[in-house]
């Protein structure tokens, strides 16, 4: 799903996306978000900030960091209910 951040259309991205036979469809900016993943990615990273306030301040710097997220995003994923996620699916039109 692209939208109009100058990274989706950048010339080289247009142009990779030609050169691997890769069609964009159009949508309207008002029909309704099927990128349903990016309210997935809010609920985590708050849920993450709540669960693991501390999280950026980990001794060891951004290696250490990524390998502690690495360990405890899994397990943040897990508190998320699935009546959240099953709503999400559920929104989409038919």
């Amino acid at each position: 799903m692209q939208d109009n951040s100058s990274l989706h259309t950048a010339h080289d991205t247009l142009q990779w996306f030609n050169k691997n036979h890769i069609n964009l469809e159009d949508h309207s900016p008002l029909s309704p978000d099927p990128n349903l993943i990016k309210h997935a990615w809010v609920q985590l990273k708050c849920r993450l900030h709540q669960q693991y306030p501390d999280i950026l301040d980990i001794p060891g710097g951004p290696d250490r960091i990524r390998a502690r997220l690495a360990e405890v995003l899994p397990l943040v994923w897990e508190t998320i209910p699935d009546s959240f996620l099953k709503k999400l699916w559920q929104s989409m039109p038919s």
